[in-house]
């Protein structure tokens, strides 16, 4: 009988460890480690990049830095895996990240893999072209060749406003970004936050006039995690607002 009894209890015990790990959520998971492991971009520069310093630097990166200091107590409680706009949805479904804060657009397509937070910051598409170019405007890029950058959001941006362009995908921004340089497309077309960026560390190249979208950039998370992270994500960020936050973030970064 004690055998009997002791075997129950046992059994037990393991049922409620088990059913334990099963209920642990990414926000659990961030708590009880305390550190969040956030997937960025290093290439994507005022956003996510690299600094003269071999460090991790950007609008997102302080993003996620406020974040950290949030759910941790410091904003050092952070680990930044580098992700591509290719990569990103993986690392988040994988489990490689808790999060990805790295110039994510919230699109219906996306929804249906992950979840996001809300905005917390909104770009425009637009295109890159050599001063000399005789491209002016996005009409004038049919039947031109365009570089993008294989899995964001422009390349169905262009296919829905330029059905006839003729589209070449990089897998980063810097190797886009020296395909137009090296003259392998007529135009590169991305967030115009993104192109910014490029522009200022680069002499010969202009902007063309209007944009083709609004980029809501979010943070992207598991969509099986329950909706506790969502909501705390979102009240941060919503904190950010209110608090002139991010608006000093911005400026901080001449995204103003």
């Amino acid at each position: 009988m004690k055998k009997i009894l002791c075997l129950i209890i046992m059994s037990l015990l393991l049922l409620t460890a088990c059913t334990k790990k099963e209920k642990e959520n990414t926000l659990d998971k961030i708590i009880n480690r305390n550190l969040i492991i956030a997937g960025v971009k290093q290439d994507a520069g005022p956003f996510g990049h690299i600094n003269e310093k071999g460090q991790y630097d950007g609008f997102d990166i302080d993003v996620a830095k406020y974040i950290a200091n949030k759910l941790t107590g410091s904003e050092k409680n952070i680990k930044f895996v580098p992700v591509t706009s290719n990569t990103r949805i993986e690392a988040v479904t994988s489990g490689e990240v808790d999060m990805i804060i790295a110039t994510m657009s919230n699109t219906e397509s996306r929804r249906y893999i992950i979840d996001f937070s809300i905005p917390y910051y909104t770009a425009g598409q637009t295109a890159v072209v050599k001063n000399k170019s005789k491209i002016y405007s996005f009409a004038d890029l049919k039947d031109k060749t365009t570089i993008v950058v294989m899995g964001s959001t422009s390349e169905q941006n262009l296919r829905r406003v330029i059905p006839t362009a003729r589209i070449v995908g990089y897998s980063t921004y810097k190797e886009a970004f020296q395909a137009l340089k090296d003259g392998k497309g007529d135009a590169l077309s991305s967030d115009d936050t993104i192109i910014s960026g490029f522009i200022a560390k680069n002499k010969g190249f202009r902007v063309l006039k209007g944009r083709i979208s609004a980029e809501h950039y979010s943070i992207g998370i598991k969509q099986t995690d329950d909706k506790l992270l969502k909501e705390t994500l979102d009240s941060i960020i919503t904190g950010m607002k209110n608090n002139g936050t991010l608006k000093e973030l911005k400026k901080k970064w001449s995204l103003v």
